[in-house]
């Protein structure tokens, strides 16, 4: 599965903070006087499992789906840096343990995960039973036990959300796409069965007509009255086809946000009862919806959706604020072209990313404009 690029927020920063119990082990070793050597060998061995670390679990540089060699390898490393610096540092080395423990979580295969890291447990007590470490050194086993296991499990289950989240963006990106290919044939078909007859007999009575002008007026003028109701019907075929293509209103809409909320572990909260709005208004509604949905499904991380539509003494206020992370990123293309769609109405759309994503949309209480674009269509024509 292929990543995408993003912005990273600050639950991305979060691997980081683990990174601070190498402090343990590089204390360890700079507790005695070390040679040259012996300094270059260690700081490059942690440099390489800080790279490893990171391949594996910094969203900057590793896909939304760690290949399962890029953990093995990682496992491996730490594991085997335990065994090369217990000598040298002693108990503080089962750090390396417990990282490769988390490394080998964050993978697919739930028995891999765990039965690695049950072998990290047994090499971790391995030398109390050699005599390596004093009766006294036990205190602190039982933690490092615990805290491996729970950094393997932890971690496979967070890999598993991520994965099961980014397979769930994608089949609603692939319904989206077969969605607009199904709503582009189904235009295409509408504007070939609606025009394709209908403007080959005007433009063969229109041939007709200019033959017959001096040979035959009356009959000319016939066939341009008879142009002229033909392009009235077509007008109206069309006009009936256009008021189809914005959509089945709020109502809908609202339904198909709450099936994409649900599948995506979002609730879905409507605090009132939808009140009537002009026809252009509620699409614009819908369409905010749809946006607002999208945007939270992709990029929240929400657990509950909040819309409000309350009338006020200009019109109507549609509320939509989501728990999710929220942040003032600059906005996409979808908002923007929502924002500006309002004002063509004359609304307006804001926007607060304090405590999650607050979109406010003032819409107007009578409809702007001739056309269903916000603007006039030539000579007068409504559709």
């Amino acid at each position: 599965m292929a990543a995408r690029s993003r912005r990273l927020n600050i639950w991305d920063f979060f691997p980081l903070i683990w990174l601070g119990f190498l402090v343990f082990p590089l204390s360890s070793f700079w507790e005695v006087p070390r040679s040259p050597a012996q300094s270059m060998l260690f700081l490059g061995l942690i440099a390489a499992f800080v790279v490893l670390y990171l391949r594996i679990f910094w969203p900057g540089i590793r896909s939304a789906q760690v290949q399962q060699s890029w953990t093995l390898g990682g496992w491996a490393f730490a594991t085997a840096s335990y065994f090369v610096l217990l000598p040298v540092i002693g108990g503080t080395a089962t750090t390396f343990l417990i990282y490769g423990a988390s490394m080998i979580g964050f993978q697919g295969r739930t028995g891999l995960a765990l039965w690695l890291a049950f072998v990290n447990m047994a090499v971790m007590v391995w030398p109390f039973w050699t005599g390596t470490y004093r009766p006294d050194d036990i205190w602190w086993l039982a933690p490092n036990l615990l805290f491996t296991l729970v950094a393997a499990y932890a971690n496979h289950a967070s890999y598993a959300q991520r994965i099961a989240g980014a397979r769930l963006a994608q089949a609603q990106r692939e319904n989206e796409r077969l969605a607009a290919d199904a709503e582009r044939e189904r235009i295409a078909r509408d504007l070939h069965d609606l025009l394709g007859h209908t403007l080959s007999v005007i433009v063969l009575k229109s041939e007709l007509a200019a033959r017959l002008t001096e040979r035959d007026p009356a009959r000319a003028a016939q066939e341009i009255r008879e142009v002229e109701r033909i392009s009235r019907d077509a007008l109206t075929e069309v006009r009936a086809a256009v008021q189809g293509y914005r959509g089945s209103g709020l109502s809908a809409e609202l339904a198909r946000a709450k099936v994409a909320l649900d599948a995506a572990g979002v609730r879905l909260i409507v605090t009132d009862a939808l009140p009537e709005l002009p026809t252009r208004t509620e699409a614009s509604a819908a369409m905010l919806l749809r946006e607002a949905v999208t945007n939270v499904v992709r990029h929240a991380h929400a657990h509950e959706v909040r819309m409000t539509l309350t009338a006020t003494p200009r019109g109507h206020k549609l509320v939509i604020k989501d728990d999710g992370i929220g942040g003032h990123a600059p906005e996409g293309s979808g908002l923007t072209g929502m924002r500006e769609r309002l004002r063509a109405l004359g609304g307006s759309l804001t926007r607060d990313g304090t405590a999650g994503t607050t979109l406010t949309a003032d819409l107007p209480a009578a409809e702007l404009g001739e056309s269903a674009a916000g603007e006039p269509l030539p000579h007068g024509l409504r559709l």
